[in-house]
């Protein structure tokens, strides 16, 4: 066991095809069918291309004579393999695949069409020729895309031991931990192992882990699922650019996850940043199996189109849409209730989070704290999370009982993928 060796997670390369001759504008996108599902034509009818936002691939770098990767968007980019400056993908393609998904060039004659064909792409190479790599150059990569102004960073990274710890540890963990303090969005990869759990052990501290769905919408059987699952993207048969100036169809995790990446570059190019963008992608998710999140679907299907509605074209300014910044967080608690059923059992407040984590309850009065709680949460689950009163809470509350008097409580709830949501709790004797 190698704890600090992790690979791409590409599960099948099925057919490689010629460069297209340039003949009509991208010639292959009849054959992607991935972005006909998540809707990015009519994302594209809204002029969003993504354009301002840098999105960094942390994976083997780039084959930058790609003839669908011309026009400029193409970063320098670093190589935490070989330490330079070169962050070639020679052999291996997972990278220019994965690339390419995000952003390949759209309306050039050439090849394939992109999720956001106007977006800057930043590679990063923290994977050797096959496929392999080391937590701590995956680490050195997120901070290096942070460092040069990264908006998402896209990580089609899995374990060889999956829930073993083998992509955890503090290295990996704490780079995406200061990525997303900084207000990046981290988009990952669920795992091609079929397990009932993504695997990656950030999940629940904000980072978008994505699982895979054919193109008809069903899950695929390879993709990891279950608790830290936030969303699903197309995973099947993906065409796009390879390491041999050509394309090529691959199937896994590793090709949804750039999906979901190219999709918040839009989002970026809006004006959404950080956990903005996340809730965004979560809650204009097209809806999957079970209704509402789930723990095989997360919030459902990207969608492109929806994401991007209400919003003015790229580069023109104008009001956001309702609800552009809101999650699909939801909490209840029963209101008014007695003072009573509060003693006794203190505040109880039913979380359905927009990612997995922790449901935190804090209950004041007039500023001043009066109850505390906290619950972990999965995305797709409901659970109650009871804050128990403190001194200062017990003494108020029965004095206000004494008195027979009517008193009204500020419940403040933080919940992971949101942001931090408000009720008022009336309480009578």
């Amino acid at each position: 066991m190698l704890p600090a060796l992790i690979r791409a997670t590409a599960a099948v390369c099925a057919l490689a095809l010629p460069a297209a001759a340039a003949a009509a504008n991208d010639p292959l996108r009849p054959d992607q069918p991935n972005l006909s599902l998540i809707e990015s034509d009519g994302a594209r009818a809204n002029s969003s291309t993504g354009k301002g936002a840098i999105v960094a691939i942390i994976d083997t770098g780039v084959k930058r004579s790609h003839p669908d990767l011309q026009g400029g968007r193409l970063l320098q980019g670093y190589d935490f393999v070989d330490n330079d400056g070169d962050p070639q993908d020679e052999v291996d393609g997972h990278g220019t695949h994965v690339l390419g998904i995000v952003g390949a060039a759209e309306g050039n004659a050439v090849g394939v069409s992109s999720v956001a064909p106007g977006a800057r792409l930043l590679p990063v190479r923290v994977l050797d020729n096959s496929g392999a790599g080391f937590i701590a150059d995956v680490a050195k990569g997120i901070d290096y895309a942070v460092s040069q102004g990264a908006h998402v960073i896209n990580l089609s990274l899995g374990s060889d031991v999956p829930l073993l710890g083998a992509l955890g540890g503090d290295e990996y963990d704490d780079a995406i931990r200061r990525a997303l303090a900084a207000g990046r969005v981290v988009v990952a990869s669920s795992g091609n192992n079929g397990a009932p759990a993504c695997e990656q052990p950030a999940a629940s501290d904000g980072l978008i882990c994505v699982g895979a769905v054919n193109n008809s919408g069903t899950k695929t059987s390879f993709s990891s699922f279950g608790p830290g699952l936030a969303i699903t993207a197309p995973g099947s048969e993906v065409l796009s650019t390879f390491a041999d100036n050509g394309y090529t169809r691959i199937s896994g995790t590793s090709q949804a996850s750039p999906h979901v990446a190219g999709v918040a570059a839009l989002l970026v190019a809006k004006g959404l940043r950080g956990q903005e963008v996340a809730n965004r992608l979560l809650a204009t998710a097209r809806d999957a199996g079970s209704r509402g999140p789930d723990s095989v679907y997360g919030a459902g299907i990207v969608n492109a189109r929806q994401a991007v509605a209400g919003f003015a074209p790229d580069g023109v300014a104008g009001p956001r849409p309702k609800g552009a910044g809101r999650s699909a967080a939801r909490i209840s608690l029963r209101s008014p209730a007695s003072i009573r059923s509060i003693l006794r059992r203190g505040v109880r407040v039913r979380c359905r989070a927009a990612g997995s984590g922790r449901c935190r309850v804090a209950v004041s009065r007039r500023g001043r704290r009066l109850a505390a709680g906290s619950r972990r949460v999965t995305l797709g689950r409901s659970a109650v999370t009871t804050a128990r009163l403190n001194r200062r809470g017990r003494a108020l509350l029965r004095r206000a009982l004494r008195r027979r008097k009517r008193i009204t409580l500020r419940v403040r709830v933080a919940l992971p993928g949101s942001r931090p949501l408000v009720r008022r709790l009336k309480l009578r004797p």
